[in-house]
């Protein structure tokens, strides 16, 4: 193993190395995530770049503790500071656009309660890259390069009541009226808008869990189809139209038929995209092959990115691309109208669903199945294992694709090799035309890998 930097053993002594993360920074409260911490973050950011921010946060406890912490930060290193309080994350993502400002907000999106951090964009609707969440990392990690100004340079902070023109702008943009649809709030940020908003528009909502609830104590921040039994049970109930389920911050949402059939990412895409505007599409390596299907058969491209929110949002703007897709429950929806914005999302989808005149069941096609196996290997081969198999794979089947991880598109399906990048894995993903191509794709893919963690430890023995 090499030697450490100077600023890798600043972050590895304070033990917030971890914090810095691929597409946000995240920690425990008052574990590796204190108030001094998330000032020096701030301070780190504006060092980073140095634009006015909008800052704003979720409805966790430990949220206004760390927001003015950060809003400290930022103003001693002579950043402006609009504050907009507690609000879900689209609507920090339009005052961010609004203003022209970068955007901080403080979340830990749909991990437990005692968890918390902050989601960082930049001026204009563009999202932080991974590289950017490092660099402001090691700017943390080498405080004698943080700026620093005088007293009479310290910078301004505001407060901006973003709701209402929030409100209002989502407003302009639901055109349906008259469906029946059920919400789960999950306890979250949304419920602060999505009833209201449904309502004025005319549609008729059923609310659960639209208390805000620090805890999330009715099924967690995380909108997981095992844990959404009562939406999918009041959808039928009701007689509703659809029923939707969001998380802690309002920026994944999740989708059920009108029989309370939760529908995956892609299915509600296709629903997006047949009562919307048509044309090319972004999706990360692991969404299904029902959308490059269904992207296809009108003459569009589907444009792969890695996994994480970031890419895709960003490919969307770059690409022209009417939408994007990630399987976790991530949309941009109208050519990136306001980023990764689940309200805007739930727009889109009721405008669509109106528009086809049609039941959600009669719209989607049916799912491929999906299966999923993690392989544990050591941290500092993981990486290496998953090259040695690109070039492998790509001797075998011919053109692979490589942009996070290894996938390969077989005949009757697809497989996705990716190391992870928080733990010592390897996770594969496969989805095959039937049940049985799926997991024939499985075993034949899994013994690539562990042929390949076997002859890297087998050189370590010998070495």
């Amino acid at each position: 193993m090499g030697r450490l930097s100077n600023v890798d053993l600043v972050l590895a002594m304070e033990g917030v190395a971890h914090i810095f993360r691929a597409y946000d920074i995240r920690g425990v409260f008052n574990v590796d995530l204190t108030a001094d911490v998330m000032a020096r973050i701030g301070m780190a950011m504006a060092t980073y770049f140095s634009y006015e921010h909008v800052v704003g946060g979720d409805i966790r406890v430990s949220t206004p503790i760390l927001k003015s912490a950060l809003i400290s930060g930022l103003l001693s290193a002579g950043v402006d500071v609009t504050d907009i309080g507690t609000v879900p994350l689209g609507a920090a993502m339009y005052a961010s656009k609004r203003l022209n400002a970068a955007m901080a907000y403080v979340t830990a999106s749909h991990l437990p309660p005692e968890w918390n951090g902050v989601k960082i964009g930049k001026p204009g609707g563009v999202m932080v890259t991974s590289e950017d969440v490092y660099n402001i990392g090691r700017l943390f990690g080498s405080p004698e390069r943080l700026r620093k100004v005088p007293y009479d340079r310290v910078g301004k902070c505001r407060t901006y009541n973003v709701l209402p023109d929030y409100l209002s702008f989502l407003g302009e943009q639901l055109k349906s009226s008259g469906l029946n649809i059920v919400i789960d709030a999950g306890n979250g940020a949304t419920t602060l808008v999505v009833p209201r908003l449904l309502r004025s528009a005319g549609h008729r909502v059923l609310c659960m869990h639209c208390d805000i609830d620090p805890t999330f104590s009715a099924r967690g921040a995380e909108p997981e189809p095992e844990k959404l039994i009562d939406l999918r049970r009041a959808v039928k109930v009701y007689g509703a139209d659809f029923g939707v389920a969001f998380d802690g911050d309002g920026d994944r949402v999740i989708f059920t038929d009108e029989n309370g059939r939760v529908i995956s990412p892609e299915q509600a895409a296709v629903v997006m995209l047949e009562g919307g505007e048509r044309g090319d599409v972004v999706a990360n390596v692991e969404c299904s092959m029902i959308l490059e299907e269904y992207v296809k058969g009108y003459g569009g491209k589907v444009f792969r990115v890695p996994v994480g929110h970031t890419f895709m949002v960003n490919a969307v703007s770059e690409k022209n691309a009417v939408l994007g897709v990630e399987s976790s429950g991530h949309f941009v929806v109208r050519r990136n109208l306001n980023m990764d914005d689940g309200i805007l999302a739930l727009i889109h989808f009721a405008d669509s669903l109106a528009n086809i005149g049609e039941k959600v069941s009669k719209i989607v096609p049916p799912a491929y199945p999906v299966l999923r196996r993690k392989i544990r290997v050591a941290e500092d081969i993981k990486f290496k294992v998953v090259e040695r198999l690109r070039g492998r794979l790509t001797a075998i089947y011919g053109e692979v694709e490589t942009i996070d991880g290894v996938r390969v598109v077989a005949d009757k399906g697809w497989v996705l090799i990716r190391p992870s990048n928080t733990e010592p894995l390897i996770r594969i993903t496969v989805e095959g035309s039937s049940q049985e191509d799926a997991e024939k794709l499985l075993r034949e893919f899994y013994n690539y890998v562990k042929s390949e963690i076997k002859a890297f430890e087998s050189l370590r023995r010998r070495a």
